[in-house]
């Protein structure tokens, strides 16, 4: 705030105010505003909410380290709204308020950079997110429609505290058509793609799984395979200092040398998260710098496969925050390290 000469600033979005107070901030999950608002000055940290939240989020949502850090809560009816400007007028009366958005490229910096202390919760999250993933894999039967995938997915990550923000379900030919497969009712012959973002006190992770009753056609198999290999690469390629557009580069490369050269344009291909599930994509000149310390969900697809894990970028290495536990693993060797990622799961038929 001193470095950009900002006096009073006001904290709005989920993103911004979970990564401030360690906690849940919505109501609606849809919506990128948080249920509640601070205001922060040099001296000042002052909570604001209407009245239908104001008790829930303090004595449920707000993690205080230290009595004083709220220096003031500010309280106003729900059915009066004009009552928000003025409790923020009661601080900021004479002084400018900048709102979080303003400063959007400089708050994404802060809160993408992980906190040594907070990386336990961070590898619990990957943890739970890998457990949810794959007992709702194992638990998939023939016959379920994408609707029950879904159900069983979302109940073994509610089941673990996590919110299943991002849910997605593809079968059979869809799997090979619809790169953001929302669930239908269409039901599962043989083959099933599973996709979920987790989320808990705004932190979250990615993972994808795909599994096949009976025996794996081949094409299907090159498919995974060369979507695994590209993954492995980028991972190993997601070191601090290079930028985003350079691995968008590096990935199209990689696409080619896979024999699927045209496959990246049909989906982006991640990036960045951390408290959004994407806070930054790879795209062609992006000028985004890997930081250590941030945590990064590529997602290489080839139609019909896609290779998703979450990713600690690491002052020394990196680590996958969502190890596989029960599917079979592809390994692959670069510059001397060991790339494991997730292959098709074969279920018996």
């Amino acid at each position: 705030m001193r470095a950009n000469q900002v006096e009073w600033l006001r904290l709005t979005t989920q993103k911004n105010i979970s990564w401030l107070i360690a906690g849940r901030t919505h109501v609606n999950t849809a919506s990128e505003l948080a249920c509640c608002n601070f205001l922060i000055s040099s001296v000042d940290c002052i909570f604001i909410s209407n009245n239908i939240e104001n008790e829930r989020m303090l004595q449920e949502e707000i993690l205080l380290r230290d009595e004083k850090d709220i220096t003031g809560n500010e309280k106003w009816d729900w059915f009066e709204p004009a009552q928000l400007a003025r409790r923020i007028e009661k601080y900021a009366a004479t002084s400018r308020v900048v709102m979080d958005l303003e400063l959007e490229s400089v708050l994404l910096t802060l809160r993408s950079c992980v906190d040594v202390e907070d990386l336990p919760e961070l590898r619990e999250l990957g943890t739970l997110t890998t457990e949810a993933m794959e007992e709702a894999a194992m638990a998939v039967n023939k016959g379920d429609s994408e609707y029950q995938i879904a159900g069983k997915l979302a109940y073994h990550c509610w089941e673990r505290e996590l919110e299943p923000i991002v849910n997605l379900i593809a079968v059979d030919e869809r799997a090979y058509v619809r790169r953001h497969p929302l669930p239908t009712p269409k039901r599962l012959e043989q083959y099933a793609m599973l996709v979920v973002c987790t989320r808990k006190n705004g932190l979250i992770a990615s993972a994808t799984r795909s599994l096949h009753f009976g025996a794996i056609p081949q094409e299907l198999q090159a498919r995974h395979q060369a979507a695994a290999e590209i993954d492995a690469k980028i991972m190993h390629l997601s070191r601090p200092g290079i930028t985003l557009g350079s691995i968008f580069n590096r990935l199209k490369e990689f696409y080619h040398e896979a024999g699927y050269p045209e496959e990246f344009r049909l989906h982006h291909q991640g990036g960045l998260t951390g408290y959004a599930t994407r806070e930054k994509l790879a795209t062609h000149g992006e000028s985004f710098v890997v930081q250590a310390n941030q945590v990064y969900a590529w997602n290489p697809s080839i139609a019909g496969a896609k290779s998703e894990d979450t990713l600690f970028v690491g002052v020394s290495e990196n680590e996958i925050l969502t190890p596989s536990k029960q599917f079979p693993m592809k390994e692959f060797q670069l510059e001397g390290l060991t790339w494991r990622r997730p292959a098709i799961l074969q279920r018996q038929a």
